[in-house]
């Protein structure tokens, strides 16, 4: 449950709580289920933060840290979380949907579950990022934008990626077994060593596409 004086803290000034999080470095935030919507948090350090079910709904996160953070179930619809960095946070179940995510650090991040419809996640790095079913629940990328974004490595299997645009995006090693990229735009797409078992691509565009052992679609 959230900590209302680390509410009231974070409410006042991004800066104040910086200070207080550099003074309190054996804290661990707990603003779980807090309502944070659309609040200026630029470069806010929400390092190894509870943020589980907290509504960031249209907050501004440009360059915020949340490094490690827990953001389980919260609401990012709509987030501005430009060229910030979620490396290895926890993001099961969380709704991103249409969050700007360009040039957004989410390498080894866990997006389980997660909606991220609409999302723009161009230029993104994703690398080892597990973007698999949990419990059921797919991770949605339906309609996402992640144009020339890093996806090394990660695990997009039974991901939907239906009518995303994966264009130049680098996929090489990735696990996309049973994976949706019905109608999805993987032109120049680099899918080297990467695992298709399964994977429909049925009406995509794979011109340009390099393909696990290397050879390039030429329709």
């Amino acid at each position: 449950m959230a900590n209302i004086e680390q509410i009231n803290l974070l409410q006042r000034s991004v800066d104040e709580w910086n200070d207080w999080r550099i003074q309190n470095l054996a804290v661990k935030p707990d603003l779980s289920g807090a309502d944070l919507s659309g609040i200026n948090l630029q470069y806010v350090n929400f390092s190894s933060v509870n943020l589980t079910g907290t509504n960031l709904e249209g907050s501004d996160l440009r360059n915020a840290n949340l490094r490690r953070a827990c953001l389980d179930e919260a609401n990012l619809h709509l987030a501005d979380l430009i060229e910030a960095s979620l490396d290895e946070a926890s993001v099961q179940r969380a709704n991103l949907y249409g969050a700007d995510l360009y040039r957004t650090g989410l390498a080894g991040a866990n997006f389980c579950g997660a909606n991220m419809t609409q999302a723009i996640v161009r230029r993104a790095n994703l690398a080892n990022a597990n973007l698999n079913a949990i419990e059921g629940r797919k991770a949605d990328f339906l309609q996402a934008n992640l144009m020339r974004a890093t996806l090394n490595s990660a695990n997009l299997s039974k991901a939907n990626l239906e009518s995303s645009n994966l264009i130049e995006a680098c996929l090489d090693g990735a696990n996309l077994t049973d994976a949706n990229l019905r109608k999805s735009n993987l032109c120049r797409a680099s899918f080297i060593n990467a695992t298709l078992e399964g994977s429909n691509f049925q009406n995509a565009c794979t011109k340009g596409m390099i393909s696990p052992n290397g050879s390039v679609s030429q329709t």
